[in-house]
C-alpha cells in the first residue's frame, strides 16, 4: 500500500512539473524567437498556436507510442538552428501591397544576409516550434494517463499556473534566454530521465546553449518585459535597437555643444517647433517619455513639471543613466511606468501640454492577440481621454512616423472627431526620428503664420472613406478592415499541414481515438474567450505586461476552481449550462469593456472582472464535466488543445469585423460544441 501511495505521488509531482516545463517553456519561446527573427514579433499567436498544435499531438500519440521524449533536445536544436538561420535573414514584408504596415525593413543586415518571403519564414518558424513541443506533450500525457481525467486535468492546471508565475518573475529579474533554457534543459532531464534522454541532453542540449548566447549581439544587450534590447554607444548619441530593428536613440540635445552636428541640431529643431502653439507650460505630461528626449525638450522651453509615462522600465533606466542631459534626475519630473491609457485615467490632474511620444510598437500585446502594444492609445476615445485631460487653453503634440499614407490620415482625422476640429501638422520628406508632426487642442490659433504647419489634407476621397481607429476595431497599421492576404496564406498553409500531423498522430479510428467534435469546439472557444479577457482587461487597466501575467493567473484559477466543483458536486445537466454561457456571452456582446470606461475605477474593476471572468467558468465547468466521461484522457485533451489552434486562427478575424464581434464568433462556436455534445450522448444512448 505505501509503494502504491509513493508510486501516485511521484506521478503527481512528474505531471506537475511537466505542466510547469510545458508553460515556461512555451512563454520563453515566445519571447526567444521574436527577439531573434524581428518579424515573428507580429506572429506572437502563432508561436502560441504551435505549441498547441505540438502539445495536442504528443497528447494524442501517448497511447500509440511507446518513447518520444527524447527527441525534445534535438528538435529544441533544431529550432535554435532555424531562428539563427532566420536572425541573418532580411525578411520581405508586403507592404508595398498598402494593406498592413510592418516596423522591420529598417533592420541592419551584413553581407552575408539572405532573403526570403515572410509567409516562408513564419511557416518554417510555426513547424519547428510545433515539433519541439510534441515530447513535451506526450511527456504531459504519459503522467496524465496515470489519474482519473479531472484529477490529473487539476494537477496540470496547477503546474501550468507555477510555470507562468516562475516566468514571471524570471522576466521581472531581467534574467537572459540562458537562464530560462537552463532551467527547462535541466528540468526535463529530471521529469523524464532515461538513457536515450541523457544521451540527446549531452549531444544537443550544449550546442542550444552555445547558438543560444552565439545570438547575442556586440555591446550591452538587456532583456526587458517586452522586449530585447540592444544598445550601441556613439559620441553624441546612444541607439537602442529592440528585437533587432532601431526603436530609438539616446541625443544628446545641448543646443551650446557645438560637437553635436547638423543631424541632432535638425532632430531639436522639429522637437521644437510645435512648442509655438504652447501658451503654458506650468504642467506637461509627456506619453511614451522612453530614454527621455522629449523631457529634455520640455525642460529647456520651461516646462515647470512634468510628468514623464513609459511603459517599459528598463527602457526608462536606460534613459535615467545613458541620456547626456539626465532629464529623470531633474526635480521637475515625476516619472511613471504604466501604460498610456491606464495613466490617463488614474490622473485627475490637467495639463498645459500632453506631448504623445513615437510609440511605434514592435510587438504585440501578448501571445495570443493580433493587436499590437499601442493599438490602444491611437484610437478615437483614446484621443478624447487626452483632450478631457488638457486645460481649457492646452494643446497635445503628436510625433509619429507614418511610411505609408493611410496612417497619417487616419491620425488626422481621429484628431479632427476627437478635438472638433482639425489638427494642425507637419510633414518632413527628408524625416529624421519622425516625419509628421500633429498639433490638436482648443487652445490652438486658427492661424499659423510661419508656413511649417498646415490643417488640411489632399481632397482623397479613398482616403476619406478610411475607417478610423477605435476601442472596437484598434488597428491603426491597417488600410481598412480585413485580414491582409499574407495572413490567409500562413493561415492556410498552417491549418493544412496541420491536419495531415493530426490524421497522422490519431492513426486507424480502430484504435478508439475518433475525433473528439465537443473538447476540439470547447477548445476553440475557450482560446477565443481567453483572448477577449486579455485585450478587454488591457483596455480597461493597461497594456502591460504585469496585466497580462494576472489575467492569465486568474483564467487558470478559474479554471482550476471550476475542475474542483465539478469534482465535488453531482453532476449538473450541461443543456443549463451552455445556456447560462450563452447568456453572458450576449452580456459581453451588448457590454463591451470600452462602455465601463466612465465609470469609477473600482466600477471598472468588479464589473470588467465579472463580466471576463463569468464566461470563463462556466466554460470550464462545461469542459470538466465533458472531460470527466472520456476514457482516453490525454488524447481528449489533445482534441481541446487542437480546437484552441482553431481559435488561434480565427482570432484574425477581428481585423475585419472588429473586437465586439467576435463575441458572435464565440456564441457559434459553444453552440456546435453544444450541438455536437448533444449528437454524442443521443449516439451512446442509442447504442445501450
Amino acid at each position: 500500500m505505501s509503494s502504491v501511495t509513493e508510486e501516485s505521488a511521484g506521478s503527481a509531482l512528474r505531471l506537475l512539473g511537466c505542466s510547469f516545463l510545458v508553460l515556461f517553456f512555451e512563454l520563453a519561446l515566445i519571447r526567444f524567437v521574436p527577439a531573434q527573427v524581428q518579424i515573428a514579433s507580429y506572429f506572437l499567436n502563432l508561436v502560441l498556436i504551435a505549441a498547441f498544435l505540438g502539445i495536442g499531438l504528443g497528447l494524442i500519440l501517448e497511447s500509440r507510442c511507446r518513447e518520444i521524449r527524447y527527441l525534445f533536445f534535438p528538435f529544441w536544436l533544431l529550432l535554435i538552428l532555424v531562428c539563427a538561420y532566420f536572425s541573418n535573414t532580411f525578411v520581405q514584408t508586403p507592404w508595398r501591397l498598402g494593406e498592413e504596415w510592418f516596423w522591420t525593413d529598417r533592420m541592419e543586415i551584413s553581407e552575408t544576409s539572405r532573403q526570403w518571403g515572410m509567409v516562408p519564414v513564419v511557416s518554417i518558424l510555426f513547424f519547428a516550434s510545433t515539433f519541439v513541443f510534441v515530447p513535451l506533450g506526450f511527456a504531459v500525457g504519459r503522467e496524465l494517463s496515470k489519474f482519473p481525467p479531472l484529477r490529473g486535468y487539476g494537477i496540470n492546471i496547477g503546474g501550468s499556473l507555477l510555470g507562468l508565475v516562475a516566468f514571471a518573475a524570471m522576466s521581472y529579474l531581467g534574467a537572459p534566454p540562458l537562464a530560462w533554457f537552463g532551467v527547462t534543459g535541466l528540468a526535463f532531464l529530471a521529469l523524464c530521465w532515461n538513457r536515450r534522454t541523457l544521451i540527446a541532453f549531452l549531444t544537443c542540449f550544449p550546442v542550444v546553449l552555445y547558438v543560444a548566447n552565439d545570438l547575442r549581439l556586440p555591446g550591452t544587450e538587456l532583456w526587458s518585459s517586452y522586449y530585447k534590447i540592444n544598445v550601441f554607444p556613439h559620441d553624441n548619441s546612444v541607439t537602442l535597437n529592440v528585437n533587432g530593428s532601431l526603436h530609438q536613440y539616446i541625443l544628446n540635445l545641448d543646443e551650446n555643444d557645438p560637437s553635436t552636428g547638423k543631424f541632432i541640431a535638425a532632430v531639436r529643431e522639429d522637437y521644437l517647433k510645435p512648442y509655438a502653439f504652447a501658451r503654458s507650460l506650468d504642467d506637461v505630461l509627456i506619453l511614451g517619455a522612453g530614454t527621455g528626449n522629449d523631457v529634455v525638450i520640455a525642460l529647456q522651453k520651461g516646462a515647470k513639471r512634468i510628468d514623464a509615462v513609459e511603459i517599459d522600465r528598463s527602457i526608462l533606466q536606460l534613459g535615467r543613466e545613458l541620456h547626456f542631459q539626465r532629464p529623470y534626475d531633474d526635480p521637475r519630473v515625476t516619472t511613471h511606468v504604466d501604460d498610456a491609457r491606464a495613466y490617463l485615467k488614474k490622473t485627475d490632474r490637467l495639463y498645459d501640454l500632453i506631448v504623445l511620444g513615437t510609440l511605434d510598437s514592435q510587438t504585440l500585446l501578448s501571445g495570443m492577440s493580433s493587436l499590437r502594444l499601442d493599438n490602444y492609445v491611437y484610437t478615437l476615445e483614446s484621443f478624447q481621454a487626452i483632450r478631457d485631460r488638457l486645460k481649457p487653453d492646452g494643446i497635445l503634440i503628436l510625433h509619429h512616423m507614418s511610411v505609408l499614407k493611410f496612417i497619417s490620415h487616419k491620425i488626422f482625422l481621429t484628431l479632427d472627431e476627437a478635438f472638433g476640429t482639425p489638427p494642425w501638422m507637419h510633414f518632413e520628406n527628408d524625416h529624421r526620428l519622425f516625419n509628421f508632426t500633429f498639433v490638436a487642442g482648443k487652445g490652438i490659433s486658427s492661424e499659423e503664420k510661419s508656413g511649417y504647419f498646415f490643417n488640411r489634407i489632399l481632397d482623397d476621397p479613398g482616403l476619406r472613406r478610411s475607417l478610423i481607429p477605435t476601442d472596437d476595431w484598434p488597428y491603426l497599421y491597417l488600410a481598412s478592415p480585413m485580414i491582409p492576404s499574407h495572413y490567409w496564406q500562413a493561415g492556410a498553409l498552417i491549418a493544412v499541414v496541420s491536419l495531415i500531423l493530426v490524421l497522422i498522430a490519431m492513426g486507424r479510428r480502430g484504435q478508439g481515438q475518433g475525433f473528439d467534435a465537443p473538447l476540439f469546439f470547447l477548445g476553440a472557444g475557450f482560446l477565443l474567450l481567453e483572448t477577449k479577457s486579455v485585450t478587454e482587461m488591457s483596455l480597461l487597466f493597461g497594456s502591460t505586461w504585469a496585466v497580462n501575467v494576472l489575467v492569465f493567473s486568474v483564467v487558470l484559477v478559474l479554471v482550476w476552481l471550476a475542475n474542483r466543483t465539478v469534482m465535488r458536486i453531482a453532476p449538473m445537466n450541461t443543456q443549463t449550462l451552455f445556456f447560462a454561457l450563452y447568456a453572458l456571452i450576449l452580456a459581453g456582446y451588448w457590454i463591451p469593456a470600452n462602455s465601463l470606461l466612465s465609470l469609477p475605477i473600482t466600477a471598472q474593476w468588479f464589473l470588467g472582472g465579472a463580466l471576463t471572468a463569468a464566461p470563463i467558468f462556466f466554460s470550464g465547468i462545461i469542459f470538466s464535466q465533458l472531460f470527466r466521461r472520456r476514457a482516453q484522457p490525454a488524447s481528449a485533451l489533445g482534441f481541446n488543445l487542437l480546437g484552441a489552434i482553431a481559435g488561434g486562427l480565427l482570432e484574425y478575424g477581428s481585423m475585419a469585423m472588429g473586437t465586439k464581434s467576435m463575441y458572435l464568433v464565440l456564441f457559434v462556436i459553444y453552440l456546435i460544441a453544444n450541438l455536437c455534445d448533444r449528437k454524442d450522448a443521443g449516439t451512446v444512448v442509442a447504442q445501450s
